[in-house]
């Protein structure tokens, strides 16, 4: 998350720096196109979000973040002046841990932590609101759905890894976020900030104190994108 942090502070005085030394509109007729295509690099970070149902073995479920990367595909319909549909199929790559803790038959108290190694192939498709061009500058809000499959999901294995925590490979999200574009010379740039939250729970239920003690785990994810088109 802090090299998150650290890629969104150099990309804020990038554009700065830019916007005060540029005068001249680049790419005057770029958004006129009624479609147009690009792709994107990104970082993101997985995490879930948890409910532990009311009883005396399971305590606490506590996501923690991982970092991981993605790219993809931009497809673009221009559906109005200010409102476009983007369609941008990619691969997420990254990892997801929960803590858990356990209180046992003695009255002790364990520590486990389960991990997700997880390789998303995801469809979102989004609405781009975009305020009015200012010289080589946009803004826009984005808001849509996505579905993703787990490449990687151990759900469908047997063999039961402690460490290993099984989740449901089918994945649907609602997203929203914002971002700005910026028109260079010869192509448009942008940098994108994007939020997803789960909405079907994607626990894998067989049965052992972990699952059957969970009401839920959605996926959660945040991303910084370049956009490239």
């Amino acid at each position: 998350m802090k090299k998150i942090n650290i890629t969104i502070l150099l990309s804020i005085i990038l554009i700065t720096s830019y916007a005060q030394n540029e005068s001249m509109m680049n790419l005057v007729t770029f958004d006129m196109k009624p479609i147009h295509f690009g792709f994107i690099l990104g970082l993101n970070s997985m995490s879930f979000s948890t409910k532990v149902k009311p009883n005396d073995t399971l305590l606490t479920a506590v996501p923690r973040p991982q970092s991981g990367f993605e790219i993809g595909i931009t497809a673009d319909l221009r559906l109005a002046s200010h409102l476009n549909l983007r369609f941008i199929p990619g691969l997420s790559f990254g990892t997801r841990k929960i803590d858990f803790t356990l209180r046992q038959p003695d009255g002790s108290i364990e520590a486990v932590t389960k991990t997700a190694e997880s390789t998303l192939l995801d469809f979102p498709l989004y609405f781009k609101y975009k305020t009015d061009r200012l010289t080589n500058f946009r803004a826009y809000a984005l808001a849509g759905a996505q579905y993703s499959i787990d490449l990687a999901s151990q759900a469908k294995k047997k063999e039961d890894n402690l460490e290993l925590l099984k989740i449901n490979p089918h994945n649907y999200q609602f997203i929203i976020g914002g971002g700005t574009d910026f028109y260079l010379k010869y192509f448009k740039f942008g940098i994108e900030i994007r939020m997803a939250y789960g909405i079907n729970d994607i626990t894998t239920r067989r049965g052992t104190v972990f699952d059957k003690n969970l009401q839920y785990i959605k996926s959660k994810i945040f991303w910084v994108v370049f956009t490239f088109e």
